[in-house]
Order: structure tokens, then C-alpha cells, then sequence
């Protein structure tokens, strides 16, 4: 008898350039709401609490950082423009289609540490990029 073989996990491949993992938050001893200079707070993954981006990375996308978007099957998403999402990896080609950005593609973006679908990667035709990440599926920080 054969015994099925162990699932793989693959690390996705990050733009050269980007960090492989962004700091993880810390916890520690220090007084509520009271943190060292060096830490970092992150906007975190809901599926396994990887960190994902950071607050400061929110931008605004055609006068909104918030937008509200329906796919061609319609399931609706509730997104969040980010300049920045080192957290995240990209999987398959761009497209075009059904974009909601017009004169953008669109590529997938999933936690690089679970692989869980958080949104999407739009870019310009001149370069310009920026994720749109599904609210829903992260945790933001507390105050």
C-alpha cells in the first residue's frame, strides 16, 4: 500500500527589494498602548495572524481608501487601498478583465505565510501599483 504524500507548502517568492518577512509584532511587559520606537504595528492576517501591512500604508484610490466592488460571479468585496503590503504574495498573471480599476491589471494576492486569498495587486500601465485587500479578511490593530 501506498501512503498519500504529506502536503506541501510553498513559500512565495517576494520582488527583490521587499523584506521576506516583515517584523513581527512583539508583545511584552510595557504599559497599555505604550511601545519601544522600533516596533512596528501591522494590520494582520484573520486566517493565521501574519502580519500583512501596516496602518501608515492606507492610501486613497480614486478619492477613497475604502471601495465596494461585486465580481462577474457576485460575491461582493469590501477592499482597502495600500500602497505597501509586504505580508502579502502574488499568484497568476495579470489580467485586465473585469478590472475594477479601469486602466489597471489585477493579480491575486495571498498571505505569503498561509496562502489565504486577501485581495488583489493592481497595476498601471506606467508602473504605478497598489494592493486592494479584501477588510474582512485582516485584523486591524487596536488603538
Amino acid at each position: 500500500m501506498i501512503a498519500p504524500a504529506a502536503p506541501r507548502v510553498q513559500r512565495l517568492r517576494q520582488p527583490p527589494g521587499r523584506p521576506q518577512d516583515p517584523p513581527a509584532p512583539t508583545t511584552g511587559t510595557r504599559a497599555a498602548g505604550e511601545r519601544a520606537p522600533h516596533e512596528e504595528i501591522y494590520i494582520l492576517c484573520r486566517a493565521c495572524l501574519h502580519p500583512i501591512a501596516r496602518p501608515v500604508d492606507r492610501i486613497s484610490v480614486q478619492g477613497r481608501h475604502m471601495h465596494t466592488f461585486a465580481n462577474p460571479h457576485g460575491l461582493v468585496f469590501e477592499i482597502g487601498c495600500f500602497q505597501n503590503a509586504p505580508g502579502c504574495g502574488v499568484i497568476g498573471p495579470a489580467s485586465d478583465e473585469f478590472t475594477w480599476f479601469p486602466g489597471h491589471r489585477w493579480r491575486v494576492c495571498v498571505c505569503a505565510a498561509c496562502l489565504a486569498h486577501l485581495g488583489w495587486l493592481f497595476t498601471a500601465p506606467g508602473g504605478g501599483a497598489f494592493h486592494g485587500l479584501i477588510l474582512d479578511r485582516l485584523i486591524e490593530p487596536s488603538p
